[in-house]
Formats: structure tokens, sequence, C-alpha cells
């Protein structure tokens, strides 16, 4: 009987567990869900003092304080790279145009969304590069922001994309 009890409050406590953390996840994603950033509203730099949000861009934030990665190519194949380096690390892609790129990237337990966004435009025919990634909620993001940006950064960097003058095709 005691052993039945015992079952009974181990099963009940685990169901409870379950209801909590899918109340939490979904309290999560109610709260902070997906807003697509077209190219025009590509930011031009994170918060000022934030410590969830890496920016590559005229107005550099984190990000080794780099402000443009560029390529002698042109815009879709180095879209091609982006797109394979954001499947490859589990992101999904909300919305994409020729030049640019709105992933997001979930935390693996909390299901936490981090905004990453690419956008290529040319500049003396070559691809100029800007990334933008930041946490939706929280006031830090634990240095995530700043890896992903950096393991995306060095993907790109030592990847071979055909060399070419930059158009938009």
């Amino acid at each position: 009987m005691d052993k039945n009890i015992h079952k009974n409050n181990l099963l009940q406590i685990l169901f409870t567990l379950l209801v909590v953390y899918i109340f939490i996840i979904s309290s999560i994603q109610i709260i902070a869900p997906n807003k697509v950033i077209k190219p025009e509203d590509f930011p031009n730099s994170c918060p000022d003092e934030s410590i969830n949000c890496t920016m590559i861009g005229p107005i550099p934030h984190r990000g080794n304080n780099i402000s443009e990665i560029r390529f002698e190519s042109n815009i879709s194949n180095v879209m091609e790279e982006v797109d394979k380096w954001i499947k490859i690390n589990s992101g999904e892609i909300l919305q994409e145009w020729p030049n640019h790129t709105h992933a997001v990237f979930r935390t693996k337990f909390w299901k936490f969304p981090d905004d990453f966004v690419v956008n290529l435009h040319c500049e003396d025919e070559e691809v100029v590069m800007y990334v933008y990634s930041k946490s939706r909620l929280g006031i830090s993001d634990l240095g995530v922001n700043d890896d992903r940006v950096f393991s995306f950064t060095s993907f790109m960097l030592e990847t071979e994309i055909s060399t070419s003058k930059c158009t938009y095709g």
C-alpha cells in the first residue's frame, strides 16, 4: 500500500512539473511573439549599455567592435551561406528577402527567443554584411548572442564563396 501511495505521489509531482513547464514555455512564447524585422526596419544599433544584444554594423556593439564584414561576391552567394549556417545551428528562418534574413534561435530548455538578422548591401563592388542578434526578453543573454555572432562570423570568413562583383542576383 505504501508503495502505491509513493508511486502516486511521484506521478503527481511529475505531472505538476510538466504542467508548470508547459505553462512557462507557453507564457514565454506569448510574451515574446515573432515580429519580423524587415529590411527597412533593420536596427541602426543595439540599446546603449545592452548586455543582451550584439551588433556588427555602423554602430557596433560587442561583437569585437566589428563594424562590417565584406565579401568579394554577389549577394545571392553570400545569402546562401548565411542560410546554411542558420540551418546548421538549428535556427528558424522567419522571413527572407534577397538581401536580408530574419531568423530566430531558441534556448534549449526554456525556449527563450533570440532574433538573428543579417542584412547585405553592395558597396564598392563588394557585399557588405551587417549582423544583429538580440534576446527578446530579459536584461542579460549570458553571452549567448555574442557567442552566436562570433560563431557566425568565423563560419562566414572561413567559407569559400565564389568571387565576383557585388550584384543583387
